[in-house]
């Protein structure tokens, strides 16, 4: 059995570590440089794993070290424990920290800028002891971090499906139309897609989820939805819209962000967006997370009305 192995054929965390940082920094000097460490050291490890595992991970080639085929076979389980890793330290570390008063929530866009703001306002008044730790992200990113142990939980406007991931429904955000103050779009009740067609339109791409859904409402009324300016996020449309380039389509949590010179008219047909929970399927949740949860629920079914 080669020295430093736990047993033939595998790699010990150290060279777990040495490895993924050769494979994902590109050389060896740049992965020393990583980690911190010599280059030689770097050569060396590298050397006692291809001896302790029967196979090669760099080949030369025009002068270079190149990963081998059964390197990058390897690469993705690597990625995954070491992101494993890297949420179990971060764990370690909050609990060192009295990190049982820490709640860590990913959170997309939308619901990020405007729903979670109020959520922690009204669980803060009540537990102004736990801290809050969110981090914004795209809602398949979101389900992500649930999954490796990075989040308590998640909230997105966009259902994103991640094995080991649980999802349910807290409510609905409902798309409106935001248009600067004195456009004609705002002398009508609602906005409807013939009403808003004649404008710029500042909206998603058909490749998103909100865009997917637009699309559907402005083909059931016979409109063309076509977009000019096209974004990623609710409040970039309406910081668009202040600056006089259009009208846009945003969930109605966007008018919690109080922009001034915007007005905004309900859409019809009317377009729901599912305020999706994400959870760990198999950890419970902690008392102060489910309590946040709870938060996030009222604020949902308060803005709804």
């Amino acid at each position: 059995m080669t020295a430093g192995y736990g047993s033939e054929g595998t790699m010990n965390p150290r060279q777990l570590q040495i490895f993924h940082a050769v494979m994902r920094c590109g050389t060896i000097t740049a992965a020393a440089d990583f980690l911190g460490i010599t280059q030689p050291a770097v050569s060396k490890a590298m050397q006692a794993m291809e001896r302790g595992l029967g196979f090669k991970l760099l080949r030369p080639l025009r002068g270079r070290l190149y990963p081998t085929p059964e390197a990058e076979r390897l690469l993705p389980d690597a990625d995954r424990i070491m992101n494993e890793l890297s949420a179990f330290q971060r764990l370690t570390g909050e609990v060192r920290a009295g990190g049982a008063g820490l709640i860590r929530v990913a959170a997309s866009s939308a619901s990020a800028t405007a729903l979670l703001p109020m959520a922690t306002a009204l669980f803060r008044k009540a537990h102004p002891e736990i801290r809050v730790s969110s981090h914004l992200a795209p809602a398949r990113d979101v389900a992500a971090a649930v999954a490796d142990g990075q989040a308590d939980f998640g909230i997105s406007l966009s259902p994103a499906t991640v094995p080991g991931v649980a999802v349910r429904t807290l409510g609905a955000a409902r798309m409106v139309v935001l248009a600067p103050h004195g456009h004609p779009l705002l002398k009508h009740p609602v906005a409807t897609p013939a009403l808003v067609a004649p404008y710029p339109l500042i909206s998603f791409g058909s490749d998103t989820y909100f865009g997917q859904l637009l699309d559907e409402a402005f083909d059931s009324a016979g409109v063309r939805r076509d977009v000019c300016l096209q974004v990623t996020m609710s409040i970039t449309a309406a910081c668009h819209v202040r600056q006089g380039l259009g009208v846009a389509l945003a969930d109605h949590f966007t008018l919690e962000l109080g922009l001034a010179g915007i007005g905004w008219r309900p859409f019809e047909p009317t377009v729901l967006l599912p305020v999706t929970l994400m959870t760990d399927a198999k950890a419970p949740l902690s008392r102060h997370a489910a309590g946040f949860i709870r938060a996030i629920e009222k604020v949902v079914r308060e803005k709804a009305r």
